[in-house]
């Protein structure tokens, strides 16, 4: 039963990305300069974020992380999806964390 219980812990557990990183968070259907705008603004209102630079061409946008600040996956993926749009992955360091929200 305990293992039962850690394993259903583990599945809902929340990646949570570390101060000071830089994460690069790859977006479905941003294509013009006002869905830009509309990403940027919604990850600005996190406290977390220090910058974002998006990239329309890419189809990304990179957000890099204050010191001494954390952020939660689901506030990476709510700050797209309230943005209008839907995350395909989130990568840092070169590493796949996440893909496909829902």
């Amino acid at each position: 039963m305990k293992k039962l219980i850690i394993a259903s812990m583990l599945m809902f557990a929340t990646m949570v990305f570390a101060d000071g990183k830089i994460l690069t968070v790859k977006i479905d259907g941003m294509t013009c300069p006002s869905c830009a705008a509309s990403v940027e603004s919604q990850f600005e209102k996190l406290d977390a974020v220090d910058s974002v630079d998006i990239s329309l061409r890419k189809g990304t946008a990179v957000v890099t992380l204050k010191e001494g600040k954390n952020l939660k996956e689901d506030d990476v993926m709510n700050a797209v999806k309230d943005a209008g749009f839907k995350v395909i992955e989130v990568r840092t360091a070169g590493a796949e964390l996440a893909s496909e929200s829902n």
